[in-house]
């Protein structure tokens, strides 16, 4: 299963509008936590980036998916998809 990281950004937002789009992109399996592999910790991601898994979609797809929630509360949101060969982290809170 392929993992991606995706960072969204809203122009010209509030507060409120990241709320939003955190509940439509977790409504859609996208994830503000990820699980380490290595222990049982389970960590939240920095603010506006997302964690999304997929055995179908590639990098496009999941930009465009992200882009089209995004796209519902803001107008020509910011996204960027990284699909993951492996992750380190460092000092992100225990969820």
């Amino acid at each position: 299963m392929a993992k991606f990281r995706v960072r969204v950004e809203l122009r010209n937002s509030q507060d409120a509008d990241y709320d939003e789009l955190h509940q439509k992109m977790e409504d859609q399996g996208f994830s503000r936590t990820v699980a380490m592999t290595t222990s049982d910790s389970v960590l939240i991601l920095p603010n506006a980036e997302y964690s999304y898994e997929s055995e179908t979609k590639d990098k496009a797809a999941v930009g465009e998916l992200a882009e089209s929630i995004a796209e519902k509360i803001r107008k020509n949101p910011k996204i960027m998809v990284t699909k993951s060969g492996g992750r380190w982290f460092a000092n992100l809170d225990d969820a």
